[in-house]
This record gives C-alpha cells, sequence and structure tokens, in this order.
C-alpha cells in the first residue's frame, strides 16, 4: 500500500534461502511476509502472499515501532525511524544518541557496585587474614613469656 515502508532480508531455513519483507503500516506497526524460494520452476522464486484477517484488532502492546522509545513521540511512516538494540525505534538521531548514553550510564553503574562489592570482600578477609596474624604473634608472645 502507499502507506507502507519495506525493509528487506534473506535468511537460509533447511538450507533454503527465504526472503522476507517486512512492511510498516500505520495501522498494525511492524508485519512480515515471507517470499520462500521454489525449486520446482527455473525463476526459483514462489511468493506466497499475505492473508489479511478482517476486523482483527491488535492489542497496543504488541504494536511495534508505534512510539519513540525515549520521549513517546508518534513515529510517522514520513520520517526516518532511528534503530537501537534491534527492535528500539526513535523519533531522532538526539533520542537514540541519549537512550545510548543512558543504557552506557547504567552499564557504568552496575560495574562500579561490582568493583566495590568485590574490594568490600577483599578488605574484609584481608582484615580478617591479619586479625589471625596479630592473634598468632600475641598467641607466641604470651607462650614465650610464660
Amino acid at each position: 500500500s502507499s502507506n507502507s515502508l519495506y525493509l528487506f532480508s534473506i535468511t537460509l531455513f533447511n538450507h533454503l534461502p527465504f526472503f522476507f519483507i517486512h512492511t510498516l503500516t500505520m495501522e498494525v506497526g511492524l508485519r512480515l511476509l515471507p517470499y520462500i524460494i521454489s525449486s520446482k520452476s527455473n525463476s526459483n522464486i514462489l511468493i506466497k502472499s499475505a492473508v489479511k484477517k478482517p476486523n482483527q484488532t491488535i492489542p497496543m502492546d504488541f504494536c511495534f515501532l508505534k512510539t519513540c522509545n525515549l520521549c513517546n513521540k508518534h513515529l510517522s511512516q514520513d520520517k526516518d525511524i532511528y534503530m537501537y538494540r534491534g527492535d528500539h525505534g526513535f523519533c531522532s538521531i538526539e533520542c537514540r544518541n541519549r537512550q545510548i548514553v543512558l543504557d552506557d550510564m547504567k552499564e557504568l553503574e552496575i560495574c562500579t557496585k561490582k568493583m566495590v562489592k568485590s574490594y568490600r570482600q577483599c578488605c574484609s578477609e584481608a582484615r580478617r587474614e591479619t586479625s589471625l596474624i596479630l592473634e598468632d604473634i600475641r598467641m607466641q608472645r604470651l607462650k614465650s613469656n610464660v
């Protein structure tokens, strides 16, 4: 249709190539239409037509690429959609970059917490070891004084 955006991909399944056309429409979000290769004819392409069910309602939870993943602005078919981590769509490069920075900050925070925890465990073990050594020295002094 005239209000659709088409993305093409190819993959192998059981050693046969499958062509996929991903369509993005205003009504339902991203859809997948398989184009299957057949070994019967010289052209080797058989088109499997899409079946559209009438009066089918799709919950908003399952709609893909409807709104920006960061600012929740409506994503238009007439404008570019900036993708990140496979399935996160953004209305602008700025929103996408902000999300990348936020994710990097979360990752850095997690790594920092792990490092601090590891350091505390290491220090705690070292303190225990030091106290055991000091206790041994005290015991040896007591024995030598007796």
